[in-house]
């Protein structure tokens, strides 16, 4: 790949071209045409970090040459969801797209494709997603779930899972709808949106609407340790602990960012080494000022919403076998008649 020449006219680098597919129901001649819905868009910096987009009625971004060797929204990785119901007919098609900039001046560009078929039963979901076989793998959804009398419970709606805000400053934080991206496991992600404040608002209703904006209307109790974790299993599932930021008190508290960090490790043997996690933490970082101090004569205020993944395994070693010891004890006379 050149950078210059490809970045625009290559239809492999656009994002259309997976967004734009168009897919029949099933074989017969009365099948439908079922079309590609684009769920949730990440741009991937220059630091890989990741940073949701948010989604339009016609929200398309195009590869954009900035230099003859910076190519900017290139598609990196695209992950499909095909929902069938119990005909075998294709309900729908869902697809997640991380972009990110392609830099060099002549180079081979690896895209991460995957596809993952869900089967439905009288209309809702027979199956849950998984993400991976059994450790995680970069860029699937964290697992999450809440713990209800009957134990723990795990959605398959996409909106009941570990998510992040999807927005940027121009969103207003208490005016909706907002718009929420899943948590890909090992990709740090940073979004927020900006707190209005009118005159007389009332600060526990403002705080209690902000804190759900920024934790998501169902709050997740547990993640999985593994891609693979079973709701039987409650071992394999860790619980989110929170932690909360405050200076001194004051008469209105409001949470002016949100962040989730995962702490993982490698678990298993050196040449197959699975990724399971190990710890999640949400901090809340409250206003250490009173409400005239923290806008500064302003009428706003940016509150940020952000996710971090933290490895903590030690270093992998090699191991070897201890020598073999001799403990033979022989007869007085074995060397007779040298001795």
């Amino acid at each position: 790949m050149v950078v210059d020449r490809d970045c625009s006219k290559l239809q492999a680098l656009h994002m259309i071209t997976y967004t734009g597919l168009r897919v029949l129901s099933g074989k017969n001649e009365n099948a439908t045409v079922v079309a590609v819905v684009l769920t949730s868009a990440n741009l991937k910096s220059l630091e890989e970090t990741l940073s949701p987009v948010e989604l339009g009625p016609a929200m398309s971004l195009e590869p954009t040459l900035v230099n003859s060797t910076l190519c900017l929204n290139v598609v990196q990785q695209v992950s499909l969801v095909v929902k069938y119901n119990p005909a075998g007919e294709i309900v729908n098609v869902s697809a997640a797209l991380v972009l990110g900039p392609v830099s060099g001046t002549a180079l081979s560009l690896e895209l991460q494709f995957g596809i993952t078929f869900v089967q439905e039963e009288d209309g809702q979901e027979g199956t849950v997603q998984r993400s991976g076989n059994p450790g995680y793998v970069t860029g699937l959804p964290v697992i999450s779930g809440t713990k209800t009398a009957k134990g723990l419970v795990q959605s398959s709606d996409p909106r009941g899972t570990l998510s992040i805000l999807q927005g940027g400053r121009e969103q207003d934080c208490l005016r909706g709808p907002h718009a929420r991206s899943p948590v890909l496991f090992a990709q740090a992600m940073v979004s927020g949106c900006t707190l209005k404040l009118e005159e007389g608002a009332n600060c526990t209703l403002v705080s209690d609407m902000l804190l759900e904006v920024l934790r998501g209307s169902a709050k997740m109790q547990y993640v999985a340790a593994f891609g693979t974790s079973t709701l039987d299993g409650s071992l394999d599932w860790v619980p989110l602990e929170t932690v909360l930021m405050s200076g001194e008190a004051q008469s209105c508290i409001i949470p002016l960012s949100h962040h989730l960090e995962i702490q993982w490790t490698k678990y298993g043997s050196l040449e197959n080494a699975q990724a399971r996690i190990v710890s999640i933490k949400e901090f809340i970082h409250n206003n250490s000022s009173n409400m005239a101090l923290l806008f500064g004569g302003s009428t706003s205020v940016t509150v940020t919403s952000s996710v971090s993944f933290v490895s903590v395994s030690t270093p992998s070693e090699p191991g070897f076998q201890a020598p073999p010891t001799i403990d033979a004890k022989l007869p007085f006379e074995f060397f007779f008649p040298f001795t």
